[in-house]
């Protein structure tokens, strides 16, 4: 009998290049969840896609920890509080800093 696990390769960690293409997907769709929230008029609909852009932007925070570059880690800080701020006023100026981070993070991606 075989342990779980046993005999097989041993399991492959993600490149830096894969990290950061998780990040550039991730706050893709973090934007278009962010976009459709925007124009969304039903709570419980606002409430589902602020539940994606929790999860999105929780999958951004993990790849940038994981990269571990300063600039990409402040950047990253920002969009945070961008997004603390938008959510607790939802201002168009808030809306307008957290896309402009975010097109900064992903810039930093390339």
């Amino acid at each position: 009998m075989t342990k779980i696990g046993a005999g097989g390769e041993p399991q492959k960690q993600p490149t830096v290049d894969e990290y950061k293409a998780s990040v550039d997907q991730n706050a893709l769709k973090f934007m278009n969840a962010l976009e459709s929230y925007n124009l969304a008029n039903d709570p419980e609909q606002k409430a589902q896609l602020k539940a994606i852009m929790d999860q999105q932007l929780a999958l951004i925070r993990s790849a940038v920890a994981e990269i571990k570059q300063a600039g990409i880690y402040k950047q990253d800080v920002k969009v945070e509080n961008d997004y603390k701020q938008f959510m607790s006023g939802g201002s168009p100026d808030a809306k307008t800093a957290l896309e402009t981070d975010l097109e900064t993070l992903r810039d930093y991606m390339k």
